[in-house]
C-alpha cells in the first residue's frame, strides 16, 4: 500500500512547485487515495506483536510492510496555556503491549513554561531520538541503509505539529528560525523544532524518510493515555 501511495505522490509531484514538493514530500495521508470517505485510520495498520512495532497495512501478504513503521505520538499538559500549568508529559505508541512505548513527565529549566505544544513536539523528539540511535531499532536501520528506502510515519492529533514540521518549517530555515509574522522574533520552540528537523535529515541520511500522518483524536487515544499515565503521581 506504501509502495502505490508514494507512486501516486509522485506522479503529483509532476504538477507541484518545487516549494509544495518539499512540504508534501513530509505529509502522509492514506484515506485521500484509499477509502476516502471513511477515516478508519487503524484498518491501515498491522502490529507484529513479535517485533513490538506497527507498520502500513500490506493488503498483498496480509501483514505489515516491513519498510514502514508507525508511531503515534502525543503530549500533554494540564492547564495549558495558564499559570496553573506546571507539569506536562508525553507518550509515544508503537503498538499494543509493545516493549518500546514510553510515557515521560517532561522536565523544563526553571522559569520556562510548561505547554502542551512543547509536550508535542518533544513526543515527536523522543520518538525519532529512539528510531535514530536506539540499539533495539540497529537491525532496522541496517536494513533501510542496505536496502530500498525506509519510511517512519508519525501520527500525531497536533495540528500545530503537523503544519510546523510539514509546510512552515521550510520558511523558518531560510529565515533562521526567525518568525516573519510576528516581527521577527524567534519562532516559538524553534531551538527544539530545529532539533527535530535535524534528527529528520539525520535519518534521511540513513535512507529513512519521516513523514506526518494528522489523524482524529480518537484515533490516537493510545498515545494520549501514555501521555496522560506519566502525569499519574507514583507512575
Amino acid at each position: 500500500m506504501l509502495d502505490r501511495y508514494l507512486s501516486r505522490e509522485n506522479r503529483r509531484d509532476q504538477n507541484r512547485s518545487p516549494d509544495d514538493k518539499k512540504i508534501y514530500s513530509r505529509k502522509f495521508d492514506l484515506h485521500q487515495y484509499f477509502s476516502p470517505a471513511s477515516r478508519n485510520t487503524k484498518k491501515f495498520i498491522y502490529y507484529d506483536k513479535l517485533k513490538g512495532i506497527s507498520m502500513i497495512h500490506d493488503a498483498t501478504t496480509i501483514s505489515g510492510d516491513p519498510k514502514t513503521l508507525v508511531v503515534a505520538v502525543q503530549g500533554a499538559c494540564p492547564h495549558d496555556g495558564s499559570d496553573l500549568a506546571t507539569e506536562s508529559s508525553l507518550g509515544i505508541f508503537f503498538g499494543e503491549d509493545s516493549s518500546f512505548n514510553l510515557c515521560d513527565r517532561i522536565e523544563r529549566p526553571g522559569g520556562e513554561l510548561h505547554t502542551s505544544d512543547f509536550a508535542e513536539l518533544m513526543a515527536v523528539f523522543r520518538a525519532l531520538e529512539l528510531i535514530n540511535e536506539s540499539s533495539f531499532f540497529e537491525t532496522w536501520r541496517a536494513d533501510a541503509e542496505n536496502g530500498p528506502a525506509f519510511t517512519v510515519i508519525i501520527m500525531t492529533d497536533s495540528i500545530y505539529v503537523y503544519e510546523c514540521l510539514t509546510v512552515l518549517i521550510w520558511q523558518w530555515r531560510q529565515n533562521n528560525f526567525k518568525d516573519l509574522d510576528a516581527m521577527g522574533k524567534p519562532v516559538v520552540n524553534g531551538e527544539l523544532i530545529d532539533r527535530i528537523d535535524k534528527n529528520i535529515f539525520d535519518l534521511a541520511e540513513r535512507n529513512i524518510c519521516v513523514r506526518f500522518w494528522s489523524v482524529p483524536s480518537e484515533d490516537n487515544v493510545e498515545a494520549v493515555e501514555l501521555a496522560n499515565r506519566a502525569l499519574i503521581p507514583g507512575c
